[in-house]
């Protein structure tokens, strides 16, 4: 194990995972564009996404839960198979109010997803490779994200509709091809005395997933100003939608390219939280400066390091939560975990919008990375009084 191979149930995860984000993601620049071709206002629009926010943040915990009793896979195949009915069930709606309902669905189906295949991948992984294990799959994730709008873009060329069906056969192909060969870890035997409120204290008394917490919150608060505010930002600068696209590009491979070999440092040189504060104090750095530049090399350079930094403070958040808890409660430290990125995301929106209108781009960007490093205090102190995760 002290090579980079990765054990092949980590590599199945990986694909699954790589699959479904390219299929679910190459809905992503279509279907405000096609609510809008339906007759939704910008109001609308935005509500449509801030339904996914929110259906995806407020399941993902307690799915979490679910898969602790149900187990992983039967979680991972249901959201596999509800994204893809999503995108089945976008070429039947005909009213924006349709679409906001088949985008709540989809909302479901990543909360299915993503906590449980997260728990799967520590569940799976050998303690020595656990920080590679989480750049292998975070790599694999982000690389579908990255591919999945360009790829969407260019089949729409043929309609929104014909994009929705191959987003829905991409993802059907991966669930029958890839789900019939994942194995199911060993079952966790739980003590009969344990139940929800037992495991709810447990977490919530593990001050080093709320740390983990903590940092995942802020630091996707601090994302969502420019995943939300700046394309209006760059339109305001002169910067071509191509350039804003391609600057999403370069942070979005960079997030992707360096998780691995950070992933096989941090399990060479251990303390997890390094990486968290080093990564998320550099994230911030790179967002509160964003709002000083106009041109675009600049730009380019600050998102390439804002995608390093996540790589850094994101692989090691999904190591160390892993590692933090026995795994008949990983699942519930995972849900928390994927809560806390959908809910900085509707949070960012919902609260950065009016500072940005009243103070302009650089002040909105500036608190987003102001908030962002301050929560490392928190961190800090939260992990410092942490303890080992109970047997």
């Amino acid at each position: 194990m002290n090579g980079i191979a990765a054990p092949a149930p980590v590599l199945l995860a990986c694909a699954l995972s790589f699959i479904l984000y390219l299929g679910a993601y190459m809905r992503l620049p279509l279907v405000p564009l096609f609510a809008s071709d339906l007759g939704a206002t910008t109001v609308q629009v935005g509500m449509i996404n801030a339904g996914f926010m929110f259906a995806a943040a407020l399941l993902s915990l307690p799915l979490g839960l679910v898969s602790d009793r149900l187990g992983r896979r039967r979680l991972i195949l249901s959201g596999m198979a509800i994204s893809g009915l999503t995108s089945l069930l976008l070429l039947l709606v005909r009213t924006p109010l349709g679409v906001g309902a088949v985008y709540l669905f989809s909302g479901i189906g990543l909360a299915c997803f993503s906590p449980s295949m997260m728990s799967y991948v520590g569940d799976v992984s050998p303690p020595p490779f656990l920080g590679r294990a989480y750049g292998w799959y975070t790599s694999s994730l982000y690389l579908g994200m990255a591919a999945g709008p360009g790829l969407g873009g260019a089949v729409a060329a043929g309609g929104f509709r014909l994009a929705f069906l191959v987003s829905a056969a991409v993802i059907a192909a991966g669930l029958l091809a890839g789900g019939a060969r994942m194995p199911s870890p060993d079952p966790v035997i739980r003590p009969a005395s344990k139940d929800l409120a037992v495991d709810f204290r447990e977490i919530v008394g593990n001050r080093i997933v709320i740390a983990c917490w903590v940092a995942t919150f802020f630091s996707t608060y601090a994302w969502g100003a420019l995943f939300a505010f700046f394309p209006l930002y760059a339109r305001g600068a002169g910067i071509s939608v191509t350039h804003t696209g391609l600057i999403f590009t370069c942070q979005a491979a960079a997030n992707a390219a360096f998780r691995i070999p950070i992933g096989h440092w941090m399990d060479r040189t251990g303390k997890r939280e390094r990486y968290i504060t080093a990564g998320t104090l550099l994230f911030a750095s790179c967002i509160a400066l964003v709002g000083a530049f106009r041109a675009a090399v600049p730009l380019y350079l600050l998102f390439v390091g804002i995608g390093g930094a996540m790589a850094a403070a994101f692989t090691a958040i999904g190591a160390a939560l892993s590692e933090s808890v026995p795994t008949r409660i990983r699942g519930l430290a995972m849900g928390g975990y994927n809560t806390c990125i959908y809910g900085g995301f509707a949070v960012s929106a919902a609260t950065l919008g009016p500072v940005i209108a009243r103070f302009g781009f650089a002040a909105g960007f500036a608190v987003a990375g102001g908030l962002c490093a301050l929560s490392i205090l928190a961190f800090a102190l939260l992990w410092k009084n942490g303890h080992a995760p109970s047997t």
